[in-house]
């Protein structure tokens, strides 16, 4: 009997402390799969099918519609992502140009407008921009993209390159590394060579001397 209650004891301490090891290893791993609440990021506030009125003194500075949109109180930044569009006006209230895009991001600190998928930007002068990722600094009050960029005049002239800086009216426009240019529909795939700026660029203000340079490379490759 004493035999038997020992080895019943014994066993029975061992089950415990195994179970009391099971228990500890369990509690370890369900903690360290549980996140950190930090990185946790949940929207403040959600609204679908709404729109966005901006004014200063009360005029109008743009218009945003959204399908739906998440803002983040902390991180103060509101993200849209199933469709943007956004009308732009000047000084005066007047309405300048529109942007289209599928998913868009607010900085309500810096006041900065990043933008991305199928962005297209039509200004009221008749100028027609794409790419796939654009951002307005508001510091600089500039539109500013480092993606591939095309741009349609209103004389039908297409031009596309890689990085692309403007004001919000697209008056005022620079390709900072051009890769060729479509005149009125015909697509020509070449380098400005010889008469190309030093800076590799094209701007709105040298459109006359950089369609020279074209028409004297599609002459020379015939």
């Amino acid at each position: 009997m004493k035999f038997y209650f020992f080895k019943t004891a014994t066993i029975l301490k061992i089950y415990l402390v195994m179970l009391a090891l099971l228990t500890v290893a369990c509690s370890k791993q369900e903690t360290s799969e549980i996140p950190n609440p930090e990185e946790l990021s949940y929207p403040d506030q959600e609204g679908w099918n709404s729109t966005v009125i901006y004014t200063t003194d009360g005029i109008m500075n743009a218009e945003i519609r959204y399908g739906h949109m998440q803002r983040f109180k902390k991180r103060k930044i509101v993200e849209f992502d199933s469709g943007l569009e956004i009308d732009f006006y000047n000084e005066k209230g007047e309405h300048t140009t529109k942007l289209t895009s599928n998913k868009g991001r607010l900085n309500e600190v810096s006041k900065d407008i990043e933008v991305f998928e199928q962005v297209v930007v039509v200004s009221d002068s008749g100028i027609n921009l794409a790419t796939e990722h654009l951002w307005w600094n508001n510091s600089i009050e500039k539109v500013v993209s480092d993606e591939f960029v095309t741009i349609t005049t209103a004389e039908q002239d297409t031009f596309y390159g890689y990085g692309f800086e403007s004001d919000q009216y697209l008056e005022n426009w620079t390709i900072k590394q051009i890769s060729g240019k479509a005149r009125k529909g015909l697509q020509l795939d070449l380098e400005f060579s010889g008469k190309k700026s030093k800076s590799d660029s094209v701007t709105a203000d040298s459109l006359e001397s950089q369609e020279n340079a074209v028409i004297d490379s599609v002459f020379l490759k015939e």
